[in-house]
């Protein structure tokens, strides 16, 4: 059995290839079962973020992952030659060491971001909902959800790191000087409008509508920073009223088109609008960058404004890195150590079938003897067994931790009368690398 990671990311493919392959909460329930039942695949979990989609399975084989990226293009209805270049795969212990990354935002285009902790354990809840994890995939999550924790309380890399929608807010300061009579229209009401609103506050906006489909939820998010709710019908009379519009929905199409804005700007007598789409699938059409005017930005945009803070938290990758190597080590251990467990149970058993046919044909001989007397025999063999079992039983765990593991489990199994397998254990090493 083995460990494989396929996925795309902001460091490997631009956001209009992202938006195609993203998969939002709503597919997540049909696209987990789709995938698990591929033949190949035992376990499955999907982290899909306006930066990455990534599929993380537990599989039967090495090559699980031509598979998932078949299933992948039938899923989105697309070539998968058209992404395939833009893919990258991680086997074994390298999966381990990816997603341990993934966590503490390590790999973000943020370093030291903490929202895909979050992200990353809400990935974790829905497979979890859908019945796609099990005891590898439940271990592995459950520690990097553990290895972001251990990064942000033992280093500094999160102090002063911006979320997606901080760097929205810097990039807003940068453009406006003082934004604070500005008037900010939130497009959704999800976390990352929570977090965007917060840190416009924080710059001194006051004056903040929010349109969401479900009336009642942006209408209560508004109301924390003292804005107001406007129905999502009205969005394309509302933009006129913007100066700064943010856009965060999970929509799988624009919601905001170029006539939209069209409109608004002339409503406006030409006075700017400036358009952050943090969306992936994009919110707004593209061709809106093109309006006098209006200044559009898409995530990939906020790349500029992440480099220049980045170089103050570099230094702590260093510890950040040492603790990911650890505990990527520690879970190893574990890994490997399952796949000794069938040919621990197989020789149990084996000798445990020959203690009791033992014990059973004495049993009948010694038919005289009293049965608290039979029970001390009985006791005294397993004794005898468990004492016989211990140094063999160690050997095998130690096997599976050593180098040339499989063949000397093969060896032991061997030795003992077992076939590898027929015990269902791998015949070559679960974490070797690609």
């Amino acid at each position: 059995m083995h460990l494989v990671l396929v996925g795309l990311s902001h460091k490997t493919a631009p956001i209009d290839l992202r938006e195609k392959l993203s998969i939002s909460k709503a597919e997540l329930p049909d696209a987990l079962e789709g995938l698990a039942r591929l033949g190949e695949v035992r376990e499955c979990v999907i982290l899909s973020t306006c930066n990455r989609t990534e599929i993380c399975a537990y599989t039967t084989t090495r090559s699980a992952d031509l598979a998932i990226i078949d299933w992948l293009a039938q899923f989105r209805g697309i070539p998968a030659e058209d992404f395939t270049p833009h893919i990258y795969t991680r086997a074994g212990h390298k999966t381990a060491e990816h997603l341990f990354r993934v966590a503490p935002g390590l790999d973000s285009m943020t370093l030291g971001e903490t929202q895909i902790l979050g992200q990353v354990k809400e990935a974790y809840a829905a497979a979890t909902r859908a019945g796609t994890t099990g005891t590898v995939l439940n271990s592995l999550f459950q520690q990097a959800t553990a290895v972001g924790k251990r990064v942000f309380s033992e280093t500094e890399i999160g102090r002063g790191a911006f979320s997606v929608g901080s760097t929205a807010a810097r990039l807003v300061r940068s453009i406006f000087g003082d934004p604070s009579k500005s008037t900010l229209l939130m497009v959704g009401a999800g976390k990352m409008a929570d977090l965007t609103m917060s840190n416009m506050a924080a710059l001194g906006v006051t004056e903040m509508l929010v349109a969401n489909r479900t009336y009642d939820n942006g209408a209560e998010l508004a109301s924390r920073f003292n804005g107001r709710g406007t129905r999502f019908e009205e969005l394309a009379s509302t933009l006129a009223k913007a100066d700064i519009v943010v856009s965060s929905t999970g929509a799988q199409g624009c919601v905001i088109t170029r006539e939209m804005v069209s409109r608004a700007i002339r409503s406006r007598r030409g006075q700017p609008m400036f358009i952050i789409d943090l969306a992936v699938p994009r919110d707004v059409e593209e061709t809106v960058a093109s309006l006098d005017n209006v200044f559009l930005y898409n995530i990939d945009d906020l790349k500029a404004v992440v480099e220049a803070n980045d170089a103050c938290r570099r230094a702590e990758l260093q510890k950040a890195d040492a603790i990911v190597a650890e505990e990527v080590e520690e879970f190893n251990r574990w890994f490997r150590a399952l796949d000794v467990v069938p040919v621990i149970t197989a020789l149990r058993g084996k000798f445990e079938g020959i203690r009791s046919a033992e014990m059973e044909k004495l049993s009948r001989k010694l038919g005289h003897l009293p049965p608290e007397d039979l029970r001390a025999i009985g006791a005294a063999m397993t004794s005898i067994l468990n004492k016989m079992c211990h140094e063999p039983m160690i050997q095998i765990k130690e096997c599976a931790n050593g180098p040339d593991s499989a063949a000397k489990l093969e060896a032991m199994c061997e030795a003992f009368g077992l076939c590898l397998a027929d015990l269902g254990a791998p015949t070559t090493s679960p974490v070797e690398d690609r």
